[in-house]
């Protein structure tokens, strides 16, 4: 270390001291950010509370500034993203603007009546119709632990009851039933053929049919098929489910296919010498899977053969000579068939064979014979051989084709025509009749063979006659169509319609006893 002396101190020349402006600069210390290790996903206690937690600024006397930053550079992405969303929903909704083009009236109507929009209109309205018409049978409030509800359930003592009936305005009300038949491949499906109405606008045609659905009886039919001459007999095709074939009263066979949406038929026969002139009031397909043909009788005694398919000309013919108003065929026999005449006979007749035609003829009644049905039941015992007639005599009666040319039996007891008889489809013993006056009776011959075993009358209307009566395949249901338009639902108490197992023996031991009846009460 140096010392100092007086001689350092001492100099020659002195030293000048004064003041000078001094500059003061103040450097803020390096801030520390630190994030709380929390979640930073807000809670329903607050956002803004959530948000000071999660994020604080460790610098003395910064004021928060950095948070503040954040916060406003957050604020400023949640509108840029808001802004394109709002673009993106413009931009959206301007290409949809742009996709939808306003129709012209002209490019309306061809919409309207081209056949995809017409089909799609016919199924979509059928939906809506089932749904709002069946709304009513659905019991929400139904309770399956408490008892049975048996208002719908038969009355120990009630044999039938008419549940409803089917009816439209337009198209069958005030036209004559001439036809009905079941669906062999939907058993809910009713087919009812109609005349004319005289009061139908002139627009209207002639002949219709509709295809009704027993699951919605409040509903429109599920077909409506046209023809302009007035239907005289119709029936669904065996074998093509789709197909359904009918005769005219001018002689034409036509058929309708219910994939084609159209009313009209898809074929129809033309009138000629070669075929039908007269009307058609049978009409029927018989045969196998394999081999089947349609057979039609037209009112002067011409029996046509025809391929479903190919209605340009008959295969064959066969000239009854016979005014025949009704037909049926044995069970399992395609060969031969019983027909029912105006002339107050029915006949046996042979399809084929070295001889064909008329056989065997069959005389009792006193007047035309509406109607004609063999015996349709298989069991234990073969009672094909058996059918019955009705007749403007007030009479139905039994017959055997193996017994021409008197009747087994005649059941009387009606005081009017009697314009139907069919046997049940199920029970040996049972059939059902229907009358002018209105009336539906039901004869169990194992019970009684004198006074039918049901009888009721379905409506109380003036001039009610029942046309046409057909059992549902089940047996416990059937269908009559009457003179006004409407067809009848009626349903059969099961302990009447349904065979107990020793039926077929008490009708054999039946059927011999009215045999014994003396000759003059048939």
């Amino acid at each position: 270390m140096i010392e100092s002396t007086p001689s350092m101190i001492t100099s020659s020349k002195a030293i000048s001291l004064g003041f000078s402006k001094v500059a003061q600069t103040s450097i803020p210390p390096k801030e520390h950010i630190a994030y709380n290790k929390e979640t930073q996903t807000p809670t329903e206690h607050g956002d803004r509370e959530d948000e000071e937690d999660s994020l604080s600024v460790d610098t003395p006397g910064g004021g928060g500034r950095v948070q503040r930053e954040v916060q406003a550079a957050s604020a400023l992405a949640a509108e840029d993203m808001a802004k394109v969303t709002r673009d993106e929903r413009a931009g959206e909704e301007q290409k949809k603007e742009a996709r939808i083009r306003i129709l012209t009236e002209q490019e309306r109507e061809e919409l309207e009546m081209s056949e995809g929009f017409q089909l799609f209109l016919s199924r979509t309205s059928r939906v809506v119709e089932r749904t709002v018409t069946t709304r009513d049978a659905l019991d929400s409030f139904i309770d399956y632990r408490a008892d049975a509800d048996k208002k719908d359930a038969f009355d120990s003592k009630e044999a039938v009851r008419v549940t409803h009936k089917f009816v439209e305005e337009r198209w069958s009300l005030g036209r004559i039933v001439a036809s009905l038949d079941w669906s062999p491949f939907h058993p809910e499906l009713l087919l009812a053929g109609y005349g004319e109405n005289q009061q139908m606008a002139s627009s209207d045609p002639d002949g219709v049919a509709l295809v009704w659905n027993l699951n919605f009886p409040g509903a429109s039919p599920e077909f409506r098929l046209e023809e302009s001459s007035r239907i005289t007999s119709c029936c669904f095709v065996r074998f093509h489910p789709h197909l359904i074939v009918g005769g005219t009263y001018l002689g034409r066979i036509c058929l309708w296919d219910n994939r084609v949406n159209k009313h009209t038929p898809v074929q129809r026969t033309t009138i000629s010498s070669n075929a039908h002139t007269y009307p058609v009031f049978c009409a029927q397909v018989v045969g196998t899977q394999n081999a089947h043909n349609l057979i039609s009788i037209s009112d002067d005694g011409r029996m046509c053969t025809w391929t479903v398919d190919m209605l340009a000309k008959p295969i064959e013919t066969l000239e009854l000579q016979k005014p025949v108003k009704s037909m049926s065929l044995p069970l399992n026999d395609y060969n031969q068939l019983v027909v029912g005449a105006d002339d107050n006979r029915a006949y046996l007749v042979h399809r084929h064979g070295s001889k064909t035609g008329v056989q065997s003829t069959f005389e009792s009644h006193t007047g035309p014979v509406t109607s004609v049905h063999c015996h349709p039941v298989s069991g234990p015992v073969d009672f094909s051989n058996l059918f019955l007639t009705s007749s403007f005599d007030y009479t139905v009666k039994l017959w055997s084709v193996k017994e021409p040319p008197k009747p087994v039996y005649t059941f009387e007891g009606n005081i009017d025509y009697i314009l139907d008889a069919q046997w049940s489809p199920v029970h040996p013993a049972l059939f059902a009749a229907v009358d002018l006056q209105g009336r539906f009776d039901l004869w169990n011959l194992n019970n009684d063979t004198e006074m039918p075993t049901a009888t009721t009358w379905l409506e109380k209307q003036a001039n009610l006659a029942l046309k046409r009566v057909r059992w549902m395949p089940s047996g416990n249901t059937v269908a009559i169509g009457d003179n006004k338009g409407q067809v009848h639902i009626v349903d059969i108490n099961e302990h009447l319609s349904q065979p107990r197992g020793d039926e077929w023996n008490k009708f054999v031991q039946t059927v011999q006893k009215m045999k014994t009846t003396p000759s003059w009460l048939n």
